[in-house]
């Protein structure tokens, strides 16, 4: 993973353990990732990976399914931020042979500002915890 990619705050999966990012270094070719875990721990960004984004985080973080279906999911602490997963399935076929038969799970993200929606795609916590600080949201996502 790039150390532009993230941001001081964000959840990263670092060889199994999930990691709260509390500094960046990229400079001269050096991509590193620093946590503090009793003393200041740096690793290669290259070790580092973006956790999936799944329902149960964000039901572990006050979001609330709008249906029945558990596709759309709804934060309102002072903010509209709608997240909605689109698990459907198409089939493209070219010259009689199927190409995709599924496409994968896409997590959309829809914030409401200044009476407007604005839609963003979203796969990883880290991308949503950037949604929400863009939004002003100070609502700290645990894991």
């Amino acid at each position: 993973m790039k150390v532009k990619l993230l941001q001081i705050g964000d959840y990263v999966d670092y060889r199994g353990q999930i990691i709260k990012v509390t500094s960046l270094y990229d400079k001269g070719g050096s991509n590193e990732v620093g946590w503090s875990d009793k003393e200041s721990v740096w690793v290669n960004a290259d070790n580092v990976e973006p956790i999936q984004l799944e329902k149960l985080h964000l039901a572990k973080n006050g979001f609330e399914p709008t249906d029945e279906t558990d596709r759309e999911f709804v934060f309102c602490d002072g903010y509209n931020i709608k997240v909605l997963f689109d698990e459907g399935c198409e089939i493209y076929e070219q010259d009689g042979k199927t190409l995709f038969d599924k496409i994968p799970p896409s997590t959309l993200l829809t914030i409401n500002f200044a009476e407007k929606d604005i839609w963003m795609p979203i796969e990883y916590v880290h991308e949503l915890q950037h949604a929400m600080r863009i939004m002003g949201c100070d609502k700290t996502i645990e894991l």
